[in-house]
């Protein structure tokens, strides 16, 4: 206690002084209106920094909590899409059925997980399309736009599929206008081009004619698309040679079908039998 009067005692003359600095100040800046606006200015600006300091902190913890909704919305949308992308499925599967009109094949689908169109021999590596699915060799292999391949191989889950851009793979083919049959063949070169041999010279074939699959086999339904005519030429003066331009684009799979023959199993005992 002592010690504090012996404190005040020492500094009173100092703290009166400043109580009267304090009276003045007040009294100056309010007797006139220039110096209250001038004032006035100054706490403004002082106010106005920090509240700008305080209102980009507070922006900074916001701009983290819109980060965090943002990621939660798009985890929201994308499995949104994701489920979207499954009605879509079923829904173009469904029309599948429906166009197969014969009730002889059903339809698997499946989704493409590897592909490669760069080497002579290609082969496509199909998901949800294993044995467990219903899958097994020799099954054909469609898109919405066309022949895609042939089953070579499948496992519980995945499928193999030789591509029709494979030189192996010879497909039965038909001339659509007319009915008259080959085989259709990749040559290795062009990835979006194939191959139509057999057909006989008196068929009247002209560029832009469709070619879809002849239906004359067990792996594939008759009329699936292949392609359009872009050339043909006399080969050896028998057959004509076509070229065709295929109306699937390798390059962009990503759902395909495999084609269940129901009679599959019945046919291929008739033909052992021959």
């Amino acid at each position: 206690m002592n010690n504090l009067y012996e404190i005040l005692k020492r500094l009173y003359i100092h703290l009166i002084f400043l109580i009267l600095l304090g009276i003045s100040l007040s009294l100056y800046f309010n007797t006139t209106y220039y110096q209250k606006s001038q004032v006035g200015a100054v706490t403004k600006s002082i106010s106005g920094f920090w509240h700008k300091q305080a209102s980009q902190v507070t922006g900074l913890f916001q701009l983290q909590r819109s980060n965090v909704l943002l990621l939660l919305e798009n985890v929201k949308l994308r499995n949104e899409i994701e489920g979207y992308r499954l009605k879509l499925q079923m829904l173009q599967d469904s029309f599948m059925r429906i166009e197969d009109t014969s009730g002889l094949f059903r339809y698997i689908p499946a989704r493409v997980i590897d592909n490669s169109i760069n080497s002579r021999h290609n082969y496509i590596i199909l998901d949800a399309a294993g044995s467990n699915d219903g899958a097994y060799k020799e099954m054909g292999v469609i898109c919405k736009n066309g022949v895609v391949g042939i089953v070579s191989a499948t496992t519980k889950h995945f499928a193999s599929v030789i591509s029709l851009l494979n030189t192996d793979v010879r497909v039965s083919a038909m001339h659509k206008k007319s009915g008259a049959f080959g085989a259709v063949s990749w040559d290795g070169m062009n990835y979006r081009r194939v191959v139509l041999d057999e057909i006989p010279l008196h068929v009247n074939v002209a560029v832009g004619d469709t070619i879809v699959t002849s239906g004359f086999s067990t792996i594939f339904p008759r009329d699936i698309p292949i392609g359009r005519v872009v050339d043909f030429y006399n080969k050896d003066g028998s057959f004509l040679q076509i070229t065709v331009e295929l109306f699937a684009d390798f390059k962009t799979l990503d759902y395909v079908y495999l084609v269940d023959s129901k009679v599959k199993s019945e046919v291929d005992r008739l033909q052992t039998m021959e």
